[in-house]
Formats: structure tokens, C-alpha cells, sequence
């Protein structure tokens, strides 16, 4: 289960929402399933139309035609379990095959554990919780990161990223 998505608000009456899109990939598109979790029971959606608005998809929903019919969802986070490995180009990976990794050095030196990825503007920043508790930021780009495995990520640091 992927979180894709935000439902900030609805968009005029006819059943047509607002979503902050969370995602890097091609999430919202005409037939695909969505759904977001009420009380632990999960609600899905099928898209019929989307398109962007700004900084947000204006997403419209089969079957939900009415203002009154999409209020309750409001605020809800969306969420996918399709499968998007085939957009992953050669080095991109999802959060979860980054997050609560080993960090360690070129040079196979302990750093810490991958906490977070933080998007920027720029691009994306690996956070590290370092053993005594603070946190590093690394860029998320080839000149500062090597492998990534099933159990570590190598970065390269320069002097005075650490």
C-alpha cells in the first residue's frame, strides 16, 4: 500500500476533488483504483477524469456525482497498491526500499540509519539518524550516493556533509 495522495478539498458540485499528489510517479490516471482508509475499512475509488490545477489534481470519481456524495472524504489520504516498478528507471527507488537502511561510507565506515527522504526543490534529501541521535542530510543524487543493496546504502560523503 503506497500513500499517493491528499484530498485537500472538493472542486465545485459535482463530485470533483482536490488531491495534493504525493507521489513521483503516474498514480492518477483515467481507470486506475484508488481507495483511502475510513476506521480501518478501506474505500475505493475508480478515477474518470483528472487533470492538473495549479499545484493539484482536480480528480472526478465514478459514481460519485454530487458535492454531498465526496464530502466525507475530505482530508483523507489516498493510497494505491498498483505496482509502478516498471516507471522506475535505473536508479530510482521507492521510500520503502530506502527507509530504516544501514548508511555507511565509501569507505565502509558506520554513519547511521536511513530515517526519511525529504523532497526539495531540487530534488530529494536522505535523512540519517546518526547513532548519537542527530540527524544528517545527504542529496539524493549519484555524487553523493553509491550502492544501494538489500541491506545498506553507500553514500560518498565530501569533508563537512557529516
Amino acid at each position: 500500500m503506497y500513500r499517493i495522495g491528499k484530498i485537500t478539498s472538493t472542486h465545485g458540485i459535482r463530485g470533483e476533488v482536490k488531491i495534493y499528489n504525493l507521489s513521483d510517479f503516474d498514480r492518477f490516471l483515467v481507470g486506475y483504483k484508488v481507495f483511502v482508509m475510513i476506521k480501518d475499512q478501506k474505500h475505493e475509488f475508480t478515477i474518470e477524469r483528472v487533470r492538473e490545477n495549479k499545484n493539484v489534481l482536480i480528480v472526478k470519481f465514478l459514481k460519485f456525482d454530487d458535492i454531498n456524495d465526496i464530502l466525507p472524504y475530505k482530508g483523507l489520504y489516498v493510497y494505491s497498491e498498483a505496482d509502478v516498478s516498471e516507471q522506475l528507471e535505473s536508479n530510482d527507488y521507492h521510500y520503502d526500499d530506502v527507509i530504516g537502511k544501514k548508511v555507511v561510507t565509501d569507505k565502509f565506515e558506520q554513519v547511521g540509519i536511513a530515517s526519511a527522504l525529504i523532497e526539495v526543490p531540487q530534488g530529494h534529501l536522505l535523512e540519517i539518524e546518526k547513532p548519537n541521535g542527530k540527524k544528517a542530510l545527504v542529496p539524493f543524487i549519484k555524487e553523493f550516493i553509491g550502492d544501494i543493496d538489500d541491506e545498506k546504502i553507500v553514500i560518498k560523503p565530501i569533508e563537512g556533509l557529516l
